[in-house]
């Protein structure tokens, strides 16, 4: 299990590794890349610029973040890197469009860029919205350039007047899109689906014991659903809101068959997708459930075959 997540102080010991990684990746593709140090990600971890990816079991697996130029005017997503134990399995796509999301969210206003020789992250770029554009479309800020001293290629980009190099710079700009940022009203873009939850009893792991009887499997996935708070970034409102609307158990009918049927009322806005939600809910409870709206026509968790699955958000 892969999360995707904001990070923080606590993420500092993974600094290292993705230091050494990130310098490793560019000499095994033969390309250059801006140098990194424990000191810089540690503060982009501190400033919550930053966007890391682990394992249920504290591995780390990939990282990105984003700065801030010219007072806003520009905001750059750098430093994507995946471990190279866990490429392949749509990590770095997550992380792109988790960082992207941030960026926009927070710096509605900006011109979003991003310089790679890479062509897997150009073609994420692309899906983004990102264009292709020269050196002369992107920030003029001194300190950006100062970054680029430590790249191998350097003294071509110098060379050419800073006019272009062996990357490619491609830009988001807001003003050319067709569907801007919604930054109106919050509750206008609230989506509400339902869930139909059944809970069942459970056998128990020991010999001979009873097991768990389906009222109480009810009431520790009812207990996750009323209390589990999903991440926010920022000073965001709570991006989603679980509240379960009805409770049914016969109690006459708690046999091994027996059941207790719940509904459940998700509202949730941008920050997270159905698909990542139902993914999150689906790890963390016990009970089945069906999506009353047909609307959502996307395959839930055990439905999809993943090597890894990768989940965005905070746990």
């Amino acid at each position: 299990m892969i999360f995707v997540r904001i990070a923080t102080t606590d993420d500092f010991k993974y600094a290292d590794e993705i230091v050494k990684e990130t310098a490793a990746s560019a000499i095994a593709r033969g390309s250059g890349i801006a140098k990194r140090t424990v000191e810089s990600l540690h503060h982009k971890m501190e400033e919550g610029k930053a966007v890391i990816a682990v394992t249920g079991a504290g591995e780390w697996v990939g990282f990105s973040y984003f700065e801030v130029w010219e007072n806003g005017s520009f905001v750059s997503n750098s430093g994507l890197i995946v471990s190279p134990r866990f490429r392949n399995a749509g990590v770095a796509k997550a992380i792109k469009e988790r960082i992207f999301k941030m960026s926009r969210r927070i710096y509605p206003e900006a011109k979003i860029f991003s310089i790679t020789s890479g062509a897997a992250i150009m073609k994420m770029n692309s899906r983004l919205g990102f264009d292709p554009v020269s050196f002369a479309e992107i920030t003029h800020d001194e300190c950006f350039w100062e970054g680029c001293k430590s790249c191998v290629n350097y003294n071509i980009l110098e060379g050419k007047h800073r006019c272009n190099c062996l990357c490619t710079a491609m830009l988001f700009d807001p003003q050319l899109k067709d569907a801007p940022l919604q930054t109106g009203n919050v509750e206008e873009e609230k989506q509400v689906m339902v869930l139909d939850c059944v809970a069942y009893p459970r056998a128990s792991l020991v010999p001979f014991a009873e097991g768990t009887n389906a009222i109480c499997s009810a009431l520790t996935d009812i207990k996750w659903f009323t209390e589990y708070v999903f991440p926010i970034e920022g000073q965001l409102p709570n991006p989603v809101e679980m509240k379960v609307t009805g409770v049914n158990a016969n109690v006459q009918q708690l046999n091994p068959a027996g059941q207790c049927n719940f509904t459940v009322e998700v509202c949730y806005d941008h920050n997270y997708t159905a698909k990542e939600i139902l993914n999150v809910i689906k790890n963390h409870t016990w009970c089945k459930f069906k999506v009353r709206d047909e609307a959502f026509n996307f395959a839930v968790v055990e439905d999809v075959v993943y090597d890894r699955l990768v989940v965005s958000n905070n746990y």
